[in-house]
C-alpha cells in the first residue's frame, strides 16, 4: 500500500472521529486557524535561507499534531513560527504567555437592544511561566474604524469571565481586540469579529425568503446552505475562520441578482453550495468584474484533508490565489470536499465559466482529488496545479497533453512521493509537466510560497 494510500485511511478515520473531538475543542480550532492567517502574514516574502530553515524547524510538528487532535500545540507552534520570522530565538516569558491567551465572546451576533456581552479569557495552550499583565479590550468598527474602548482589567486566574458594555453602538462588523501589556509595552494583540445587527429574527426571515435568481439547483442548495449557517452562527458555532455576517448577506443578494450583484470593479466573493444526497455541499466562490461581460477562466482549488473550502480565501497565503484570479480576470471556487463532475458542469451552465480553460489546483489530498478529476475528465482540465500531494497515474491512464505544476518543499514529509510521481510522468510520451522543488519549506507553507510561480505557468499556457 502506498504512503498517500495508508495516510489517506488514517485521515478518514481521524475524520469519522473528529466530529466529537471538535466539538470540544471549538476554540482552539478557532484560533489555529487565526494563527495560521497572522503566521501567513509575518511570513510573506522572507527568502534568507537561515531564517526560512530556522522556520521550517518550528512548523515541521505541525502537521502531525493536527492529524492527531492536538489543536492546542498546532497554535502554540505556529506562534513560535511567527515570533522566528521577525526574531531569533525564542519569545519572553511574558511575550509566551501573552501569546497563549485567546478571548471568545459568549455571542457572536448580537443585537442592538442588547446590552452586555460576556466573553472568557482563557489559554489556548500551556506555558511554563506566566506573568502580570495588563488587558485592553476595545472594539474596531471594520467600515469606519472607529474604536470603542470597552475595559482595563488585569489578566488574573484563567479563565477569566469579563462583562462588556456594548450600548450605543452602531450596526455592522467589528474587531473586538484584546491587547495584552506590561510595563506599558504591547505584546500581543488578540482579534475577534462579531456582528451587531437590528434584528436576528429578522435577519432570518430576509435570507429565508429571499426570490431566486434560478430555481436551479445550484441555487436552491446554495439557499438551503445560507440558513443553515446562519442558524449555525445564531446558535454560537464557532469555524476555524471568521464568517462576516456581511458575506452572508451579500450572497444572498447574489442568488437573487446573479451577476448584477457582483462589483464593477473589485469582483466579489460569495458562499455558495453544490446540491447533495444528505446535504448542500459548501463552496467559496470569487467573481471577476470582467465575467459580467465576458466567459472567463476558472480555477477550482481543492483543500487539504481536515481543512475546509476556507483555506484557500483565508490561508494559504492568506488567501493569495483570490489576488491572483482577481489579477487575471478569473473566476476561482473552493469546495468542500472536492467536487463531482455533475456540480461542475451545473456551475459552467450557470455562470459565464469559459468551459475549454478550467484549471485544478490541490493542497495535499486536494492534490491527489485535482489529479483524479483530471485523470477521469482529460477533456474538462486545461492544467493543473498540485501542491505537497500528487498520487499515482495507473498503467491505463494518462494526462496525455494536460499541463502540469507541481510544487513541493525540500522538508515536506510527501517529498518522496511526489517526486516519484513527478520523475514516472516525465517518462511518458507528450508529458506536460514541470516540477519546482522550494528548499526549507515543509507541507503547511507550500501553497504560500508556490502558488504565484504557479500561476504564471497558468498564464503562459492559457496564452497558447
Amino acid at each position: 500500500m502506498s504512503f498517500f494510500l495508508k495516510r489517506f485511511f488514517v485521515v478518514v478515520i481521524f475524520l469519522f472521529m473528529s466530529d466529537f473531538t471538535f466539538a470540544q475543542k471549538e476554540i482552539q480550532r478557532y484560533e489555529v486557524g487565526r494563527r495560521l492567517i497572522a503566521f501567513e502574514g509575518d511570513f510573506e516574502g522572507i527568502k534568507d535561507p537561515k531564517a526560512l530553515k530556522v522556520i521550517c524547524e518550528r512548523l515541521k510538528p505541525l502537521t502531525f499534531y493536527f492529524f492527531s487532535g492536538q489543536l492546542d500545540q498546532c497554535a502554540k507552534v505556529l506562534d513560535l513560527a511567527r515570533w522566528n520570522c521577525k526574531n531569533q530565538g525564542d519569545s519572553g516569558v511574558l511575550r509566551a504567555f501573552a501569546d497563549s491567551l485567546s478571548i471568545t465572546p459568549a455571542r457572536r451576533i448580537i443585537e442592538l437592544k442588547d446590552k452586555w456581552l460576556e466573553c472568557e479569557i482563557a489559554a489556548v495552550y500551556a506555558v511554563k511561566e506566566k506573568g502580570l499583565l495588563k488587558a485592553k479590550l476595545y472594539l474596531s468598527q471594520i467600515e469606519s474604524k472607529e474604536v470603542h474602548d470597552l475595559t482595563l482589567f488585569s489578566i488574573g486566574q484563567l479563565p477569566q469571565k469579563v462583562s462588556v458594555d456594548v450600548q450605543g453602538l452602531k450596526e455592522g462588523e467589528y474587531r473586538l481586540v484584546m491587547e495584552l501589556s506590561s510595563e506599558g509595552q504591547v505584546l500581543a494583540s488578540h482579534k475577534v469579529l462579531i456582528t451587531l445587527v437590528q434584528d436576528k429574527a429578522q435577519l432570518v426571515k430576509s435570507v429565508a425568503e429571499t426570490k431566486l435568481k434560478s430555481d436551479a439547483l445550484l441555487w436552491k442548495a446554495s439557499q438551503h446552505y445560507l440558513i443553515y449557517l446562519l442558524d449555525q452562527l445564531l446558535d454560537g458555532k464557532r469555524f476555524e475562520n471568521d464568517i462576516p455576517v456581511n458575506r452572508l448577506v451579500e450572497s444572498m443578494a447574489f442568488l437573487k441578482n446573479g451577476l448584477n450583484a457582483v462589483d464593477d470593479k473589485k469582483g466579489s466573493e460569495y458562499l455558495v453550495a453544490f446540491p447533495g444526497k444528505s446535504a448542500p455541499l459548501p463552496a467559496r466562490i470569487f467573481i471577476p468584474a470582467c465575467a459580467k461581460v465576458n466567459k472567463v477562466p476558472l480555477v477550482v482549488a481543492l483543500h487539504g484533508a481536515g481543512a475546509t473550502e476556507n483555506m484557500f480565501f483565508d490561508a494559504y497565503g492568506s488567501g493569495i490565489v483570490k489576488k491572483l484570479c482577481n489579477d487575471r480576470g478569473w473566476m476561482l471556487i473552493a469546495p468542500r470536499n472536492g467536487i463531482a463532475f455533475e456540480n461542475l458542469q451545473s456551475l459552467i451552465k450557470e455562470l459565464p465559466i469559459d468551459p475549454e480553460r478550467v484549471i485544478f489546483i490541490g493542497h495535499s489530498m486536494g492534490a491527489g482529488q485535482a489529479l483524479g478529476f483530471a485523470l477521469n475528465h482529460l477533456n474538462e482540465v486545461a492544467a493543473l496545479g498540485l501542491m505537497g500531494g500528487a498520487g499515482a497515474v495507473g498503467k491505463n491512464q494518462s494526462l496525455e497533453n494536460i499541463p502540469v505544476f507541481v510544487g513541493i518543499g525540500s522538508e515536506d514529509f510527501a517529498r518522496a512521493s511526489v517526486v516519484n510521481f513527478a520523475q514516472e510522468a516525465m517518462k511518458r510520451p507528450k508529458n506536460k509537466l514541470i516540477m519546482k522543488e522550494y528548499e526549507f519549506i515543509e507541507h503547511s507553507a507550500i501553497c504560500q510560497v508556490c502558488l504565484p510561480e504557479m500561476f504564471e505557468f497558468f498564464s503562459m499556457i492559457l496564452k497558447r
